[in-house]
Order: structure tokens, then C-alpha cells, then sequence
């Protein structure tokens, strides 16, 4: 079975949105810096066979950051310092300042 290009990018695509749906800052960043590690890294496959083990373990990672997203969302804790301020958490400002 071929891979197509569309349905990486839609895969690659999807893992990010998981990623962001975490409640808790250093669990969004983590599997947001992850999924673009992985992703990056499998680029460089060129065996039909590890592409398909890479697609194939990217697709079940995907389903486990959902559901952990879910979970991570009923449990929503207290906000850290970086949580509360908005403009830290979306990386405009930079902790120098």
C-alpha cells in the first residue's frame, strides 16, 4: 500500500490540533515539539516498509493523545504563571523582557 502525500500532511495536521488540546502548558508543548520531531524525522525514511511502520505507529500515537486530551481537559488543574498570562503562553513574549 502506497502513502500518500494528503494523507500525511492530514495525519501530521491532526496530531498537532491534538497536541494544542491540552489543558496544561508543558503537556501541549511537549507533544506539540513531539509530533513536529517525529514527523521530521520520519521525512527521511525512503524503505516503503519503515514509512509504513512510521505512518502506522504516527496513527496510534494520535488516538492517544486525543484520548489523554480528553482526560487532560476533565482534570484541568490550577494555571501556572505561564498558563495565566496570555501573551507567554502563545510565545509573543519572551521571558527577558
Amino acid at each position: 500500500m502506497s502513502v500518500g502525500r494528503a494523507e500525511v500532511i492530514r495525519l501530521y495536521r491532526s496530531s498537532l490540533r491534538a497536541a494544542q488540546q491540552f489543558e496544561t502548558y508543558n503537556f501541549r508543548k511537549y507533544f506539540y515539539r513531539r509530533t513536529r520531531d517525529r514527523f521530521h524525522a520520519a521525512s527521511r525514511l525512503t524503505d516503503a516498509v519503515a514509512i509504513e511502520g512510521a505512518l502506522s505507529e504516527a496513527q496510534t500515537e494520535l488516538g492517544v493523545m486525543q484520548r489523554q486530551g480528553v482526560l487532560n481537559r476533565m482534570f484541568a488543574h490550577n494555571r501556572t504563571v505561564l498558563e495565566a498570562d496570555p501573551q507567554y503562553a502563545s510565545g509573543t513574549r519572551r521571558f527577558a523582557e
